[in-house]
């Protein structure tokens, strides 16, 4: 059975973003039915950035939630009380061209078929990952922070590789290629923590929410991957070819790594991670 979708306006709503969310996510209900796929998806709709930044705060607080804390994300989405919820702040894209919100929207919904249940938002640290991170100098908060990073990359490969075999990659493109206009802030980060072993794996952690998802439009054949790759390869022109090289190759690993579910996968990324060498790990 397909799932089916509300839209809850929160604040003034223009009616003709309604009708697209609305067209857009059936696109992917239509061309998609994966085996994980929930009865019905919630789609917030939020007016204001505020409004969303103090619901999803005391959400965080009520149920115990602890993530990243980023908040550059176009979007979000959740399964915190066992069904997912999708949210969409007007205000972050307000002036972003159309075809990268269609990509967006599609992305998130994708996220909710293959990611709606509260498996997906709890991670499990075993004694062997704590370990190993602690003998690579990471303590607790930062194995917290390079598994979520790795969980976001993850999550998203799959979400390009469910759209792309759906022949809807080519929104996602966009949204990659939108993604990598502005790389100024990592690069200054890169530069601050390039020569700290324990915080250089959580730099390489969050390249690969861009990196690891870019290489799924080119195992697919889609057209425009070749470009993809170009484009990525100028937004990080300022990584060295060792740096360039390890990361590539770290991609590479995780996804030729056999895994048996979602967590097994994971845990693997983040032991390969963790346990790789310093020339490995972009010196």
């Amino acid at each position: 059975m397909k799932a089916t979708i509300d839209l809850f306006p929160q604040g003034i709503i223009d009616q003709s973003f309604l009708v697209k969310a609305r067209q857009w996510a059936g696109e992917v209900f239509e061309k998609t039915e994966p085996r994980t796929a929930p009865d019905h998806i919630s789609i917030y709709l939020w007016e204001k950035e505020k409004d969303f930044q103090e619901f999803d705060a005391r959400e965080k607080a009520e149920l115990g939630v602890v993530t990243g804390g980023e908040s550059d994300f176009l979007a979000t989405h959740e399964a915190w009380r066992g069904y997912p919820r999708i949210h969409i702040s007007l205000e972050k894209i307000r002036g972003i061209p159309e075809e990268v919100v269609r990509g967006v929207v599609q992305h998130e919904i994708a996220h909710a078929l293959l990611h709606g249940r509260p498996e997906f938002y709890q991670f499990r640290f075993s004694n062997q990952l704590l370990e190993t991170g602690r003998s690579e100098g990471l303590d607790f908060p930062m194995i917290q922070q390079l598994v979520y990073l790795l969980s976001v990359a993850i999550k998203d490969e799959e979400v390009v590789r469910l759209l792309g075999e759906a022949g809807l990659g080519h929104y996602q493109i966009r949204l990659l290629e939108y993604l990598m206009e502005d790389t100024e802030e990592e690069r200054q980060a890169w530069e601050l923590i390039r020569d700290h072993p324990a915080l250089r794996r959580l730099g390489l952690a969050a390249f690969l929410k861009i990196r690891l998802p870019i290489e799924t439009p080119a195992g697919l054949g889609l057209p425009e991957s070749g470009l993809l790759q170009k484009k990525w390869e100028a937004a990080y022109a300022w990584l060295t070819d060792q740096e360039e090289k390890a990361l590539n190759a770290y991609v590479r690993t995780v996804r030729e790594t056999p895994y048996k579910n979602f967590q097994d996968r994971l845990e693997r990324a983040a032991l390969g991670l963790i346990k790789r060498r310093r020339g490995q790990v972009c010196s």
